[in-house]
């Protein structure tokens, strides 16, 4: 299961509480002031270094943004070791990691039979494989497209298109060191998704692998069709559409 993206708030951190236990969650990066917070709040607490962003600088709004998802991502580094370190006992963190997968997940019948194991060698041997395929949760972001306000300089001049809310977020996303999704949610904003043709982390790379996919929150299929061919044309893929509303 996942934890979707709920209010600018609610979900902020939900990476840290749970990606190290394989569980994706959303998180909305569209209020870098209350990022940045949360940022000096996690920084201090895991005594991990904080980088000060200048008001003056021009892409201060993405570089908050960039240094949160680049903190959250080595926490849940640092969580995920801390577990990986753990010995199978009933109640730890470990266990719960297992015990939280579906049934049919090929991990958990893995887990299942190690538990059945009684020759010491082989529950060793199976224990560290079970150990190396643990993966933690996809650190996923969310901008609704509407939310695209222009800004302006501190002489009050307009700012370019880049500069805008929802851009500034998706260049922070963007430039962080993050393997996941980010959703779009909202409505179509044709000039958002085409400034995803910015950054190669979208395309795929030599491998045929994608560092950062797509998602689409769409509340039809009409909407699908013209986003999905929309990005299309762009060489970009849509990984996944989800349902907007009921």
């Amino acid at each position: 299961f996942h934890i979707p993206v709920m209010g600018t708030g609610h979900s902020i951190d939900s990476p840290i509480r749970v990606a190290h236990l394989g569980i994706s969650s959303v998180m909305s990066i569209v209020d870098d002031i209350l990022i940045e917070k949360v940022y000096n709040y996690y920084a201090q607490k895991f005594s991990i270094d904080v980088e000060v962003i200048h008001k003056s600088d021009l892409y201060a709004r993405s570089k908050r943004i960039t240094n949160y998802l680049n903190l959250v991502n080595k926490i849940v580094s640092l969580k995920l070791d801390e577990i990986k370190s753990l010995p199978f006992s009933n109640g730890n963190e470990k266990t719960k990691y297992f015990e939280l997968l579906p049934d049919e997940s090929s991990l958990k019948k893995k887990y299942k039979y190690f538990l059945t194991i009684q020759d010491k060698n082989e529950k060793e041997l199976i224990s560290k494989e079970l150990t190396e395929l643990m993966r933690a949760g996809s650190i996923d972001v969310n901008i609704m497209s509407k939310v695209d306000r222009t800004n302006y300089a501190k002489d009050g001049s307009i700012l370019s298109e880049e500069f805008s809310d929802a851009k500034s977020a998706l260049r922070g996303y963007a430039e962080s060191t993050l393997n996941s999704s980010i959703v779009f949610s909202a409505g179509f904003n044709r000039s958002l998704l085409g400034f995803l043709t910015q950054f190669k982390d979208f395309y795929r790379d030599s491998k045929g692998q994608i560092k950062k996919k797509i998602i689409i929150k769409v509340s039809d299929f009409r909407s699908a069709l013209i986003q999905g061919k929309f990005l299309a044309t762009k060489g970009l893929e849509v990984s996944e559409f989800r349902i907007e509303s009921g």
